[in-house]
């Protein structure tokens, strides 16, 4: 699949208290969204001996949906310049707070095959995520929720873990379950802003064990719950895959592009000089790219470790977020990710039974 990430604006409705961002009040022009589909149309088109590629564009911010008119220009534009002769398929993607999402959108967003992920942070949503005027933000987001699920059953949650607000977690998935979500993914927050001492680390491994729990519950029989960290974890094993084989790869088939048209290989290192890597003018700088990736290196604490095949100590922005180092893991990371591994491990094994025929299907599925 091609990738093409556009990140609309800087600016945000929000002042989530672990941002990262400047919230700077510029935004993407249409000549250079439209100028990025057109880089990417090139790019299949010098593959032509290949089979036609699956496509999807995801809209990124700051909060995408203040360039919502943008948005659909770039998807008619898109789905024009590529359908049907030189893609399978197209995708797209809006990661959104949720405040901004009209209903009359949801219908759009529909017929045009846009997969919605709604940033929520659960019980936290409130410490974490306040709107601009300092305002909390739960209530209102919960019933943007509601009508988010009536038009996409299958709505992601994109939830990110304060350390203050980690005693909270596993509640916290229950309660999007308990909502009607059937997808959560979990980032853990980092930055100069967050600060996990070993009592946050000691309770969020104490949490992970009862989700563990939960998780497997809510997989029995018919029913079915995604909780991304432990799904990637028994699907990449059962699989063969390597946990770094769809991620962090600098360009490859995945392309992120600022609002000013320049390239950075995630929204980790928008802005970040040092992880430039071309621009919608000029398209990638190949020595650039390949001087990143063999600064990309197997940490030395890592070399030996058993869990290496399976863990995220090769991914980049998770590094550079939590020690400032491509090529160090912190040690909240190091020992999330056994963790993460240990419990999947233990919850696989009490699902994968031949009569367990929906989780299997899930775990097996092409």
């Amino acid at each position: 699949m091609k990738r093409l990430t556009l990140v609309m604006t800087h600016q945000c409705n929000f002042r989530c208290r672990y941002c990262v961002q400047k919230h700077e009040d510029v935004h993407m022009s249409r000549e250079t969204a439209f100028h990025a589909v057109d880089l990417l149309a090139e790019q299949i088109r010098r593959e032509k001996n290949l089979p036609r590629p699956k496509v999807q564009i995801s809209f990124y911010g700051g909060e995408p949906l203040l360039a919502e008119e943008l948005i659909k220009e770039v998807i008619s534009y898109a789905e024009e310049k590529l359908l049907p002769d030189l893609a399978e398929e197209m995708r797209f993607e809006i990661t959104t707070n949720g405040l901004l999402l009209k209903d009359e959108f949801l219908p759009y967003a529909k017929k045009h095959k846009i997969m919605l992920a709604l940033s929520h942070d659960g019980l936290g949503q409130d410490f974490g995520r306040i709107d601009r005027e300092g305002k909390p933000t739960k209530e209102r987001v919960d019933e943007v929720l509601k009508r988010m699920l009536s038009y996409f059953p299958k709505t992601v949650i994109m939830m990110t873990l304060h350390p203050e607000m980690v005693s909270s977690l596993a509640e916290s998935i229950k309660f999007f379950r308990d909502s009607g979500v059937d997808c959560v993914n979990l980032t853990l927050a980092h930055g100069a802003k967050v600060h996990w001492t070993e009592e946050h680390q000691a309770e969020l491994i104490s949490q992970m064990e009862t989700l563990a729990r939960y998780y497997v519950e809510w997989n029995k029989g018919d029913r079915r719950f995604r909780f991304a960290p432990f799904d990637v974890k028994i699907r990449n094993y059962i699989l063969g895959k390597n946990s770094d084989d769809r991620m962090c790869h600098f360009m490859g088939d995945k392309l992120m592009v600022d609002v000013d048209g320049r390239f950075f290989p995630c929204n980790h290192f928008i802005g970040n000089e040092e992880f430039l890597i071309g621009n919608v003018a000029d398209g990638p700088d190949m020595d650039k790219i390949q001087s990143l990736d063999r600064q990309r290196v197997e940490p030395e604490t890592c070399r030996d470790c058993g869990y290496k095949d399976r863990c995220r100590h090769l991914c980049a922005c998770a590094n550079h977020g939590h020690t400032g180092s491509m090529c160090q893991v912190s040690r909240l990371q190091c020992e999330y990710e056994k963790n993460v591994i240990r419990l999947a491990d233990q919850a696989a094994q009490k699902l994968m039974k031949p009569d367990n025929t929906c989780f299997l299907q899930r775990m097996y599925k092409d």
